[in-house]
């Protein structure tokens, strides 16, 4: 593909941003550190001739938030991600909601994503399972069970997570 046929590639395409917000409420992998912002530098705009300044110290562990793993996490003989070209980063994809078949602590099955989408070769998935509910940054979930009446989120987004 030539740089004209990418660039038309890329502005025909449908893009989807998977972020998510980030701050010192996001809850890090358990275990992990938070987010933790240090202010240790503040000036105002009335000094200096109208220059102001901040100064921050921003720490946290790399399992939070939005964020790639690559294999090298896993096994150290694997790729890096700096080894991973982004056109394996980006392609063809297929979203997959099966919100509807499963629950807290279930398995999903290639069989129940394949009898909604057709999935093909070289597809990058996204699979919905309705858990997202329990980000942080969701309204509450109210479950009369639950201490207080509000579930606690990281439960529900952590371990009862379907997989």
């Amino acid at each position: 593909m030539n740089r004209e046929e990418l660039i038309q590639t890329l502005v025909n395409a449908k893009w989807y941003d998977l972020t998510q917000a980030l701050s010192i409420f996001t809850p890090p992998w358990p275990g992990e550190m938070p987010l933790q912002i240090h202010f240790f530098k503040r000036l105002t705009g009335a000094w200096g001739g109208g220059q102001g300044a901040n100064g921050q110290l921003i720490e946290w562990s790399n399992n939070t938030g939005t964020h790639l793993v690559g294999p090298r996490a896993f096994h150290s003989g694997m790729r890096a991600i700096s080894d991973i070209p982004l056109t394996d980063l980006s392609g063809p994809g297929v979203i997959v909601d099966i919100s509807d078949a499963v629950s807290d602590y279930s398995l999903y099955t290639p069989e129940m994503i394949m009898e909604r989408a057709d999935v093909r070769e070289g597809d990058i998935l996204i699979i919905n399972t309705g858990y997202h509910k329990y980000g942080w940054d969701q309204p509450d979930v109210y479950n009369e069970q639950a201490q207080g009446g509000i579930e606690n989120k990281e439960f529900g987004y952590y371990l009862r997570h379907p997989g």
